[in-house]
C-alpha cells in the first residue's frame, strides 16, 4: 500500500517539488555534496550526517511538511549520548534545507531556528612537560619513527594526516611544502623555523628522519621503507602516553592531535603567525587551538613594560 506522502510525491510532486519527499530531495543533495570542493573524507563524514537526518525524520516525509520541532527532537535524541555528532547533524540539516530553499523545493528552512546543543570540551590539552615525557618513552621503547613523528608534529604544527604523508622531496627552496589533506590548503613553511623551547628547527627534524630506516621517500616509514597508516601514529602515541603519564582522572586524555594545539601555543609565544602555520583561514579558529582549557589557571600573568 502506498503511503499518503508517496502518493503526493507521485502525483502533485510532478508539478511542484514541495509535495515531494525528503528521500527525493536527498538524491539531489547527495550530488550537491559530491560537487563540494572539499576532501573525500569530509564528503564521507557529511554523508554519514545526512544518513542520520534521513533515518531520524524519515525518507517518506513530504519535505514541505517538516517542522522545526521534529529536527530539534532528532538532534536532542542524538545529543543525549553523542553531543559532537548531534552538532554535526544540525549543521548538515541547516545546509541541506538551505539548499532545498535555493532549489525551490521549500519556502523556509525548518532547521534555522534550532540552536546547536551545548558541547562540553572534555579532551585534555597537552603540556610541553607531558610531551617531553612521552617523547622520552618513545625514544627508549618504541620504533625509531615514533619519536621522529612527535618532533615533526610539534615543530610543523600539522595534523597527523599531513605528517604521515610528508616526503623528503616536499622540501625545496628552503621550505617544507604541505598540501593539507583535510582542507587542501597549500603551505610553505621555512625549514629554518625553530621551536625555541625545544631547540629544534624544521630542517633538523627532517634531517633526523633520513637514516633510521631504508627508503628515501617518506619521512616517517616502516623499517622496510613503506608508508605508515594513520592508525599506527595514533596507537603508538597512546601507548607512549599511557606508559609515561599518570592516569587522567577527569576528561579524556590528550590525543596525538593535541600536539597541534601545543605547537600553536608555543609558537604564538615566539611571535610566529600561527594562523598561517596551521593553515586556517580565520583567526577565530586558531584562537580555539590557543585555548589551553584551564592549564594556566592560577598562574601569574606578568605585564611587561
Amino acid at each position: 500500500m502506498i503511503s499518503g506522502s508517496r502518493l503526493l510525491a507521485a502525483t502533485l510532486g510532478r508539478i511542484s517539488p514541495r509535495y515531494r519527499t525528503l528521500g527525493d530531495w536527498s538524491e539531489t543533495y547527495k550530488q550537491i555534496i559530491a560537487a563540494k570542493p572539499v576532501s573525500e573524507k569530509t564528503k564521507a563524514n557529511r554523508r554519514v550526517s545526512l544518513g542520520h537526518i534521513l533515518k531520524g525524520i524519515g525518507l517518506d516525509r513530504t519535505i514541505s511538511g517538516i517542522k522545526p520541532h521534529e529536527i530539534a527532537g532528532m538532534v536532542m535524541q542524538v545529543a543525549a549520548t553523542r553531543p559532537q555528532c548531534a552538532k554535526r547533524i544540525l549543521i548538515e540539516a541547516k545546509d541541506m534545507f538551505s539548499e532545498a530553499v535555493n532549489y525551490g523545493w521549500i519556502d523556509r528552512n525548518p532547521a534555522t531556528p534550532i540552536k546547536a546543543p551545548h558541547v562540553r570540551v572534555q579532551r585534555q590539552r597537552l603540556t610541553l612537560e607531558q610531551w617531553r615525557q612521552i617523547y622520552a618513552y618513545s625514544q627508549a621503547q618504541q620504533p625509531p619513527w615514533v619519536s621522529r613523528m612527535l618532533v615533526l608534529a610539534l615543530v610543523t604544527g600539522q595534523r597527523r594526516s599531513d605528517v604521515c604523508k610528508m616526503r623528503f622531496d616536499d622540501v625545496w627552496d628552503d621550505h617544507l611544502h604541505i598540501e593539507q589533506f583535510k582542507t587542501g590548503e597549500r603551505l610553505a613553511l621555512p625549514v629554518g623555523l625553530r621551536m625555541n623551547v625545544l631547540g629544534v628547527s624544521i630542517e633538523e627534524a627532517v634531517e633526523s628522519c633520513r637514516d633510521y630506516a631504508v627508503g628515501d621517500d617518506y619521512m616517517l616509514r616502516k623499517h622496510n621503507g613503506k608508508q605508515l597508516v594513520l592508525a599506527s601514529l595514533s596507537s603508538r602515541f597512546e601507548e607512549a602516553r599511557e606508559q609515561s603519564l599518570p592516569v587522567f582522572k577527569t576528561g579524556l586524555p590528550p590525543s596525538l592531535h593535541e600536539c597541534r594545539s601545543l605547537a600553536e601555543r608555543l609558537y604564538r609565544a615566539q611571535g610566529i603567525n600561527t594562523m598561517v602555520l596551521l593553515g586556517h583561514k580565520h583567526q577565530s579558529m586558531t584562537d580555539l587551538y590557543n585555548d589551553d582549557r584551564g592549564l594556566s589557571r592560577g598562574e601569574w600573568r606578568t605585564l611587561s613594560l
